[in-house]
């Protein structure tokens, strides 16, 4: 495994701007929980926003794989069967965040942390096959990593009479 540092000094303003955009992506779920933990019975948003708001996330962590592997500069270096692979990953999130949209029970927030956890190890695998950007998966890790605290921590909250 690479290790990656970023240097602030080494992003141009549009790297640092999906850097930013991706950070700011944290905030509704934040809401969410916030929401959560002083209106439990009684949510000001009408839905449960980590659940609806992560479930719109997980799914576009899929529809990145499908835009990367159509703009792949070097598809003959890819061998096919991964291309395959990838192509089948980049619709799985959308399928897992529609079940977990159907989903009545608390668990539901547990799957989507699940399907989290594994966007992040697809991601882990993949980014020696695509030509991801060197800060790409440092800021995955971490929005991932908040992701799935908030997501976990929501899920007990919603168990606790």
């Amino acid at each position: 495994m690479r290790k990656i540092t970023i240097k602030k000094n080494l992003l141009n303003k549009s790297e640092k701007l999906f850097i930013f955009i991706g950070l700011l992506g944290l905030f509704p779920f934040f809401i969410g929980l916030l929401d959560l933990l002083i209106n439990k019975n009684n949510l000001f948003f009408v839905v449960h926003l980590p659940k609806y708001y992560g479930s719109i996330i997980l799914t576009f962590l899929g529809a990145i794989y499908w835009g990367s592997i159509l703009n792949l500069v070097r598809k003959s270096l890819v061998p096919e069967q991964i291309k395959f692979c990838i192509i089948i990953w980049s619709v799985t999130p959308s399928i897992l965040a529609i079940t977990i949209l159907t989903m009545k029970s608390n668990f539901s927030l547990l799957l989507l942390s699940m399907g989290f956890l594994l966007c992040q190890l697809v991601d882990e695998i993949c980014y020696k096959f695509l030509l991801f950007p060197s800060w790409y998966l440092p800021l995955r890790r971490t929005l991932t990593l908040f992701v799935v605290l908030i997501l976990i921590y929501s899920y007990f909250i919603m168990q606790t009479p």
